[in-house]
């Protein structure tokens, strides 16, 4: 009976395991919650095993029985909640992604054209020329490779143009250089 016991609670997480693993493997666009609970069961079952026969060994079939149907309820209770909690850090972060795009979009249709809000930064936060030429380019949405390539610079002088623009307009990051140029603008 206690056999029986361990057993069922180990091919509950055993199954469990499974069908997420198949879920995060087969799915044509599995999340990274997905991905997360598929390790977490795996970690789950592994605990069980290992914790059932050391529990058995130590001291019987009692406390494995115990020890066994402890972790399958914890283990379930505690995979939804991850679950949900995972799942709606993506759902924020898929939100925010969206607000910034929404956001640069918005100022790329605006009535002034890039270069216009360039060449007024440039005046108002006393850009250099290449300042003025990097902001521009971030401005349509290009990465630090693709503005070393343009200008046939390295990386590393993008990177130091960016920072000197973050520096002098006062901003933190790309979201806020973005939303400072469209007040400019």
């Amino acid at each position: 009976m206690l056999t029986g016991i361990v057993v069922a609670a180990t091919a509950v997480l055993f199954v469990a395991c499974c069908m997420q693993i198949a879920r995060a493997s087969f799915l044509e666009r599995a999340s990274r919650a997905d991905v997360r609970l598929a390790v977490f069961w795996v970690l789950a079952f592994a605990a069980s095993v290992i914790g059932c026969l050391a529990f058995t060994e130590a001291y019987g079939n009692e406390v494995a029985a115990l020890y066994a149907s402890a972790l399958c309820v914890a283990a379930l209770a505690a995979g939804r909640l991850l679950l949900r909690s995972w799942r709606a850090g993506e759902a924020a972060e898929l939100a925010r992604m969206a607000e910034l795009r929404a956001l640069v979009d918005r100022y790329r249709e605006g009535e002034d054209s890039v270069e216009a809000r360039c060449a007024r930064a440039a005046r108002t936060f006393d850009l250099t020329r290449r300042e003025e030429e990097v902001l521009a380019l971030l401005l349509e949405g290009r990465t630090r490779s693709e503005i070393a390539r343009e200008l046939y610079v390295s990386g590393d002088t993008v990177k130091t143009h960016i920072r000197n623009l973050y520096r002098k307009t006062g901003v933190a990051g790309k979201d806020e250089l973005v939303e400072a140029m469209g007040v400019q603008g």
